[in-house]
């Protein structure tokens, strides 16, 4: 009896062990090993390639993981959004890793999540909800727009900059509401009056929209524009080109500072300053690249960590561009606000982190109080 009991306990210990090994082997929340991890795939959202910001940074990142981790990269860029679904199902399939870029893509990653459970899926700019082997990335992106702000209301010889936004989603509104808090913070500490004007296009992919909407806040008097609009703001870039050109300012005597621009773009997720060298007054950089090599790199060394990941200044994902063509134009003033905002950032100063999900800018204004260390730095 007793050597029948002792069969049957090493029996049901032998079966518990294999059963560790194949959920420690296959649990999603484990996922593959290093030596398994052989591909990554990003899917863009319906603007694709080419949009000099958003899907392009997330190219980038991709790209570095593949030279500097040696994984094999490939990219979906199908442009109609119910085939999105259907493109993340098919990275999955060929992929270890799938990267997916904003909003219009997360519940393409939810629904196949769970379908495919020893694949890694990294979302950049949203939250697809509590998966093991999903890692969502939200950028507290309001930090740059803040610090953009700031600059941009301090060199507008206008008393007014404008904003050319792509859709009302929550990713482009942080931006948003860092961007008018910057002006306010401006405003109160210079005593002045800039206006921040907005124009929505109501999408992502329409460059000629972007254009008429940037020609439509110059004709209101502005002269800086940040573009927050993904391919849709490259007109922005062109018109603001354009609009120099026609006041008689050559692109050589701009690049090389011998005339200042009348017109400027603010740059967005990527530094946009190499682009239009001296027509780009700054970019607020979301620092996607990196994030995305770093989340890959995370994975070949077993520490993939799935849910909610909100990265800032403090993480070296937010900041601003360095200004190589401008900073001259830029007050003093200006700069010594921006670099103590950037302390108050590098504390995880609460004052200064908008909510990630934030729906409205104007009730966000209208409660954002400008920190008294900024108002105490000598003019």
């Amino acid at each position: 009896m007793q050597k029948k009991v002792l069969i049957l306990l090493i029996g049901l210990t032998i079966a518990l062990s294999i059963i560790l090994i194949f959920l420690i082997r296959y649990s999603p929340e484990v996922g593959r090993q290093y030596e398994e991890i052989s591909s990554i795939t990003m899917v863009t959202d319906v603007g694709g390639l080419g949009d000099k910001s958003f899907n392009d940074a997330g190219w980038n990142g991709v790209q570095m993981a593949s030279k500097g981790l040696g994984i094999k990269a490939n990219v979906i860029q199908k442009m109609e959004e119910e085939d999105l679904v259907t493109n993340v199902s098919r990275a999955a399939e060929a992929s270890d890793i799938v990267v997916g870029m904003g909003f219009m893509i997360k519940d393409a990653i939810a629904i196949n999540a769970s379908l495919y459970p020893d694949t890694y899926f990294i979302l950049i700019d949203e939250d697809a909800g509590d998966f093991p082997n999903v890692a969502s990335y939200l950028f507290y992106s309001c930090q740059s727009g803040y610090l953009a702000g700031i600059i941009a209301a301090s060199v507008s010889e206008t008393g007014k900059i404008g904003v050319v936004k792509g859709m009302d989603v929550s990713s482009v509104l942080t931006y948003v509401a860092g961007f008018k808090a910057g002006a306010k913070t401006w405003n109160e500490f210079k005593g002045e009056k800039v206006e921040v004007l907005t124009k929505t296009a109501g999408t992502f992919i329409d460059s000629a929209k972007g254009r008429a909407l940037t020609k439509s806040l110059i004709d209101e008097g502005v002269d800086i524009i940040f573009d927050v609009a993904g391919a849709t703001g490259i007109g922005v870039y062109e018109v603001v080109q354009e609009s120099n050109r026609a006041e008689g300012i050559t692109e050589e005597e701009i690049r090389t500072g011998l005339k200042r621009p009348k017109y400027f773009a603010v740059g967005v997720d990527v530094d946009h300053d190499e682009m239009y060298p001296g027509e780009v007054l700054v970019s607020a950089l979301k620092r996607m690249s990196e994030t995305i090599y770093s989340a890959v790199e995370d994975i070949t060394k077993n520490g993939f960590k799935g849910g909610l990941h909100l990265v800032d200044f403090k993480d070296g994902f937010t900041g601003i561009s360095d200004m190589k063509y401008t900073k001259q134009y830029v007050p003093e003033q200006a700069l010594k606000l921006v670099e103590k905002a950037e302390e108050l950032m590098m504390n995880r100063d609460e004052r200064l982190l908008i909510p990630s999900g934030l729906t409205d800018v104007d009730e966000y204004l209208d409660s954002f109080e400008v920190p008294e260390e900024l108002l105490k730095i000598i003019n």
